[in-house]
């Protein structure tokens, strides 16, 4: 049986691999955080429409931002919404 993080974790890094940041995708540990590991705020937007897309739900205009810290912890809101 799958892991349903390990996948939401894979989906995310095949979204940032959609938006030309394979290099980035591939190099970057789940739970580094993501502007600290270069990714541009631009980026991260584009990130986060697509992770609308791809799961099926809003962001919320409160989200802590914590919640979108790292591919971990992205992935860890959507299992949560999810749940």
């Amino acid at each position: 049986m799958s892991d349903p993080a390990v996948e939401v974790r894979h989906r995310i890094r095949t979204l940032l691999v959609d938006l030309g940041g394979a290099r980035f995708a591939g190099e970057v540990p789940d739970t580094v955080s993501l502007r600290e590991a270069g990714l541009p705020s631009t980026a991260l937007v584009g990130l986060l429409v697509a992770m609308e897309d791809a799961f099926g739900f809003e962001w919320d205009d409160d989200v802590s931002p914590e919640v979108l810290r790292s591919i971990d912890s992205l992935a860890g809101h959507v299992l949560v919404l999810s749940g």
